[in-house]
């Protein structure tokens, strides 16, 4: 591939920020190289995607990599580093897209940097972040690998594979945690506790739906539930699924509002069931493989669910739609397709679309 002498400058001043050797006169003639060409801005926003890259306090390294429907299920996840560009809505897909790999590719190979993802890192804590309409893949750095759903985030210490690996989970994640005999995986979400040595397993837990969800794939976990400020243990064998539920009585609702009372206080609901599967497979992990699943879900969480999924704002308008329930395996890529198979198969429901806005009446 030949490159202009500009194009070598720009990457040779690239390598030197990515070693934190760089002047300020050669930061200059960086941002000077980047204002003659956005393909060049691109980048240097993907490489060095951190809060901070100056300073002598060292971020740990992460790998991060997001595959397509077609990619994961043709690929069995690397134990290497992968360099993958970010999944986006297609509107957003740019042109140049295949010039920017090729020139990261060429930059590897020429120079001899492998990119590491930093997460971003506040003080002694780094957060994981998938937002709406994505699903991410993450390595940490004691082999564990984690699967974040739409709108969710994993924040962790700095010190996490040295003093402990402990994670705080809100949203949705897979794990397949590397074993540690020494250092137990613990997950701490929606006030509960996930205790772990090397396992695999699942936790839906968004903070609106006032519910935790927990379903052991592989492996045996000690599940620890938070009820008025004390908890509850439970041994999860493969196959179980703990739903726990917090809600609050009509007199814990009064004293919220006098600002009297704790959270501690909401009663747990606790419910043990086994995994539904099909196929041989869970279906609380198949949203990993880019498939949408509704287990008997009441049109309120359907919809929710499909706003993280697709990156839509859905309004139901319909209160007679609210508790309806839904079962089902989608594949379909637009929100608009999965609403018209609904339909199709004999659901009673209208809709119409606008923007990033569907309506439900």
């Amino acid at each position: 591939m030949n490159m202009s002498s500009a194009d070598q400058q720009y990457l040779q001043l690239i390598h030197k920020v990515l070693n934190q050797s760089i002047s300020g006169s050669e930061l200059d003639e960086l941002y000077r190289l980047m204002a003659e060409d956005e393909n060049r801005i691109d980048l240097y926003l993907f490489l060095t995607q951190s809060k901070s890259i100056s300073g002598k306090k060292t971020i740990p390294k992460e790998t991060r990599y997001e595959r397509s429907k077609q990619k994961f299920m043709s690929a069995a996840v690397s134990q290497e580093p992968v360099i993958a560009q970010p999944i986006e809505p297609e509107r957003k897909v740019r042109k140049y897209r295949f010039s920017i790999a090729a020139v990261i590719i060429f930059f590897i190979l020429a120079i001899g940097v492998t990119y590491i993802y930093m997460p971003v890192a506040s003080n002694d804590s780094i957060t994981l972040v998938s937002a709406k309409g994505e699903r991410k893949f993450y390595r940490l750095k004691d082999g564990t690998e984690i699967w974040l759903n739409g709108e969710s985030q994993l924040e962790y210490n700095t010190s996490y594979g040295h003093s402990n690996r402990d994670v705080k989970l809100s949203g949705e994640a897979y794990f397949n945690v590397a074993k540690n005999k020494n250092l137990p995986f613990q997950v701490d979400s929606y006030g509960n506790r996930i205790e772990v040595l090397g396992t695999q397993f699942n936790v839906r837990a968004y903070p609106e739906e006032q519910k935790m969800e927990t379903a052991l794939i592989e492996g045996k976990v000690n599940l620890q539930i938070k009820d008025n400020g004390k908890y509850r243990q439970y041994i999860m064998l493969p196959g179980d699924k703990i739903e726990v539920t917090n809600i609050m009585t009509n007199a814990m609702r009064i004293s919220k509002n006098r600002q009297n009372t704790s959270p501690d206080n909401t009663q747990v609901i606790i419910d043990m069931k086994k995994a539904t599967a099909t196929n041989g497979e869970q279906l609380d992990i198949l949203w990993t493989k880019n498939k949408l699943v509704f287990q008997n879900d009441p049109l309120e969480l359907m919809t929710k669910k499909m706003e993280r999924w697709y990156n839509k704002t859905i309004v139901i308008e319909n209160e007679r739609l609210i508790h309806e329930s839904f079962t089902g395996v989608f594949e379909e890529k637009t929100c608009k397709d999965l609403l018209d198979l609904l339909i199709k198969t004999g659901v009673n429901l209208h809709y119409t679309e606008k923007q990033d806005s569907i309506l439900i009446y």
